[in-house]
């Protein structure tokens, strides 16, 4: 439904200030995250991959939260999760400025995944 919207051009009407902070805040950051199971976080970190690319001016406030969720999966055990978590902070890259260092630290991690 999501996904439609933001087809549409749509996306920003349906996403509050409010809403967004509450994604955020309560679903990316709370204290219930180590409670979620592996599929619902691969799901988080795909809704956050869509609002980074869709709706980034609405996520300024947010990048250190959306920055950290996503971060914190990239040490992930769970392959799909950690191959979520570098096509999240890709786009991140990708939409906002990001230091050379981090870009760099994420270019390494992820030739390291791949090696035999």
């Amino acid at each position: 439904m999501l996904c439609a919207s933001f087809a549409k051009g749509e996306g920003e009407a349906v996403l509050s200030k409010e809403v967004i902070a509450t994604i955020v805040h309560r679903l990316l950051g709370g204290d219930m995250l180590a409670s979620y199971d592996e599929a619902l976080r691969i799901e988080l970190l795909r809704l956050a991959t869509l609002l980074i690319e869709h709706v980034p001016e609405q996520l300024v406030d947010h990048r250190k939260e959306l920055i950290k969720f996503s971060w914190n999966h990239l040490k992930s055990e769970d392959t799909q999760s950690k191959q979520c978590a570098y096509v999240n902070v890709c786009r991140f890259i990708q939409v906002y400025d990001t230091p050379p260092k981090i870009i760099l630290q994420v270019y390494v991690a992820l030739l390291r995944t791949f090696q035999p």
